[in-house]
């Protein structure tokens, strides 16, 4: 037998042994998130993305993006999608596909300094604060605050702990977060402020681009039962309620 029939033997059944389901289709699937990487809502995001596409038998992955950033991506389809956007966000952008399930709810708070007031509401915010600090691609503040104009000034910057520095160094009277964006250098600041209670709760969804919009049904169903079985309580309680 010639040499190099074993080589030829062992080619022919590598290309004839079955592929692996994780081959077929796009590889990984990768989704941005305007929230920070050691923020309780990315870990909680992270969870939940591995396990809703689990369900649909694919690969995904999170990155942490600038909110401007992730946005530009998701309209040239450099990502599949985005988590974390409100309900309204498709409002503005009805070329993507809103999965129908909320995968988690964050609520809105106030940080302001210490010795004055806590601000419990959108009232009391447009009463007592003149300048507002928020995280930039945030839409929903985005949106609110702008409606305030021109009682009410706002700036967007760059992380949550930047917003909060904004008003321990007294150049905004407000920092307006949610507690899911919470990291923990932005934890240890809230000590030296003052934080309100909140003032609205609001439901995060996945937002899917163009090119995998077909995924939203399967993605909605799929969320739908690991809530039934308790994945976003257990998720909840490890990343929101835990020490």
């Amino acid at each position: 037998m010639p040499r190099c029939w074993p080589a030829l033997l062992a080619i022919a059944l590598t290309l004839s042994a079955p592929r692996p389901a994780s081959a077929q289709g796009p590889d990984t699937l990768i989704f941005g998130t305007t929230h920070e990487s050691d923020s309780a809502i990315y870990g909680y995001a992270t969870e939940y993305l591995q396990q809703l596409c689990a369900e649909i038998r694919q690969r995904c992955q999170l990155q942490s993006l600038p909110g401007r950033r992730s946005s530009a991506m998701l309209a040239d389809g450099s990502i599949a999608g985005e988590m974390g956007r409100v309900f309204e966000y498709g409002d503005s952008h009805p070329e993507y596909r809103r999965v129908e399930e909320p995968f988690v709810g964050s609520r809105s708070h106030v940080f302001t300094r210490a010795g004055r007031p806590d601000i419990n509401s959108w009232e009391e915010l447009e009463r007592n604060a003149r300048t507002v600090s928020y995280k930039r691609g945030i839409f929903i503040y985005q949106r609110r605050l702008e409606a305030l104009r021109p009682q009410l000034q706002p700036h967007d910057v760059q992380s949550v702990p930047a917003c909060l520095q904004m008003v321990l160094n007294g150049r905004d009277e407000a920092c307006l977060f949610d507690d899911g964006s919470l990291s923990k250098a932005s934890k240890a600041m809230l000590p030296q402020g003052r934080t309100g209670r909140p003032l609205d709760e609001f439901n995060l969804y996945i937002y899917l681009g163009r090119d995998h919009a077909a995924l939203a049904h399967a993605m909605a169903d799929a969320g739908r039962r690991l809530s039934a079985h308790g994945l976003k309580t257990r998720l909840h309680r490890k990343y929101f309620i835990s020490p």
